[in-house]
């Protein structure tokens, strides 16, 4: 077996587990794995989207359209983030002073107040609050259209490749 490839005893090391409880998240399908005779084989990469809970379709699409957004910011963060902020002015007249979307734009505001690298973080990261930011981003129209579907196209391609295998499993 190569280095992709974990024990239930190595699994359970990493985790500070029990192999036993390893066992139980196998027989649940909670952690995939392989049986070669009697022994249990598990993936580094299933182990570590148990350790760290996987993005939703969505989420991911959204991940890869703003890792765009952000090549864009750091060849031109003072128009991108001029953009963003015209666009939160705007749509903040758009929507009631005391609902979620203006809550969300102050976010926003607030992040780019503190500058590229607190925007960077949050158009990158995989945490929560990011993944909810986004859903709500300022950062329409920074992509052209073409590259927007470039994007598009090379996510879905991703998507194929890396979560078609899991889902047919």
């Amino acid at each position: 077996m190569d280095d992709d490839w974990l024990s239930t005893g190595e699994t359970a090391e990493i985790l500070g587990v029990s192999r036993q409880h390893v066992a139980d998240l196998c027989d649940r399908g909670d952690l995939p794995s392989i049986r070669i005779g009697t022994h249990r084989r598990i993936r580094r990469a299933s182990l570590a989207r148990l350790v760290a809970p996987q993005l939703t379709r969505n989420q991911e699409k959204s991940l890869w359209l703003h890792r765009a957004v952000l090549g864009a910011l750091m060849m031109d963060p003072v128009t991108v983030l001029q953009s963003a902020q015209d666009n939160i002015d705007r749509w903040k007249t758009a929507h009631r002073p005391d609902g979620k979307s203006v809550q969300y734009l102050n976010q926003w505001s607030a992040i780019i107040d503190g500058g590229v690298d607190q925007v960077a973080a949050v158009l990158t990261g995989t945490d929560e609050l990011s993944c909810e930011l986004r859903q709500n981003s300022p950062f329409a129209s920074i992509l052209a259209d073409e590259q927007r579907q470039q994007v598009l196209r090379s996510f879905q391609q991703h998507w194929r490749q890396e979560h078609g295998a899991e889902r047919a499993a």
